[in-house]
């Protein structure tokens, strides 16, 4: 009986820890697909940009009382889940171009972790109730606005960045919409305010664009990808570096225009960050090399949410 008893002991602790180790499997797998699908959507980038929608949603709003939490939840939702769609639909179209570059080969599809099936499953949905989401709880515009940015990042910037260094202006087209986005959420309309947030956008995309693609032009020729920073002169380059960055300050100021409740602090604001932004370009237009650009890079991430926030603030 000894020996039966131990012998059922041992069946028992053998089947806890096979039940165990298959428990600790399943939640390994688990958490690889969670992240496959959080570099999918590409995580970071699509939180960046729904940060902007939220602040276009509130600087739109006529007093803080005004905030309805749920419509702005579904007004966020909505457009993460178009956002999300855009990332996934540029990974799936992007895939072999993807595993020709050190830092996307990793990525779910070129490493071969996710089908192309189900990644466009997946951005197909995202989109289809991003949208859907949007035009039952927004309106027309914001819908229409936010089929634009998708259409425009998949369609015309995504494959034209093998083509032509004007794909920049195109991509930056559709990455200054979202704030808009969250504005006419609001009102229902456009205004100065509402053109102000994407100019102000729309500039800023240029340093922070080009200085991701100095850092990783080795990457973007092998991949074929026809940015300036890649098929440029440094000239050229850091030239339209300080170009832009200089428009981008002087489209920051338009708010000092408004009725600000504090426009002592929204100056102050601009400006520092403004001179800082500006200091990065000219030091990168001296001496363009991968730690200059890396800080360019720093400096431009700053900056837009210091000035949107500010703006929201002296409101």
């Amino acid at each position: 009986m000894t020996g039966r008893g131990q012998g059922m002991r041992t069946i028992v602790t053998d089947l806890t820890a096979t039940t165990q180790h298959k428990s600790i499997v399943g939640l390994k797998a688990v958490g690889v697909k969670v992240a496959d699908y959080l570099q999918l959507i590409k995580l970071k980038l699509s939180a960046l940009v729904l940060f902007t929608v939220a602040l276009g949603y509130l600087l739109a709003l006529r007093n803080s009382l005004s905030l309805v939490i749920g419509h702005w939840s579904f007004t966020l939702l909505g457009s993460f889940l178009v956002i999300a769609a855009a990332n996934a639909f540029n990974q799936v179209w992007e895939r072999e171009v993807d595993g020709r570059m050190r830092r996307t080969m990793n990525r779910p599809l070129p490493a071969e972790r996710m089908s192309v099936k189900e990644a466009l499953c997946a951005a197909i949905l995202m989109a289809l109730v991003g949208l859907t989401t949007l035009a039952l709880t927004t309106n027309w515009l914001t819908t229409f606005l936010a089929g634009l940015a998708l259409g425009l990042y998949v369609l015309a910037y995504t494959p034209l960045k093998q083509r032509t260094e004007f794909c920049t202006l195109v991509g930056a087209i559709a990455g200054a919409l979202p704030p808009v986005m969250g504005w006419t959420a609001v009102r229902g309309e456009m205004n100065l305010e509402a053109f102000a947030l994407f100019a102000l956008q729309f500039l800023w995309q240029f340093p922070h664009f080009w200085a991701i693609a100095w850092l990783y032009r080795d990457d973007y020729q092998r991949a074929g990808f026809r940015m300036l920073p890649v098929c440029g002169a440094v000239e050229t380059v850091t030239r339209q570096v300080f170009g832009y960055a200089v428009a981008t300050v002087l489209v920051s100021l338009y708010p000092l225009l408004m009725r600000l409740k504090m426009p002592e602090v929204y100056l102050t604001v601009a400006v520092l960050a403004g001179a800082w932004l500006l200091w990065t370009a000219l030091q990168f237009g001296d001496n363009p090399t991968r730690f200059m650009a890396r800080r360019l890079l720093i400096t431009a991430d700053a900056y837009l949410p210091l000035v949107l926030l500010a703006w929201l603030f002296a409101r």
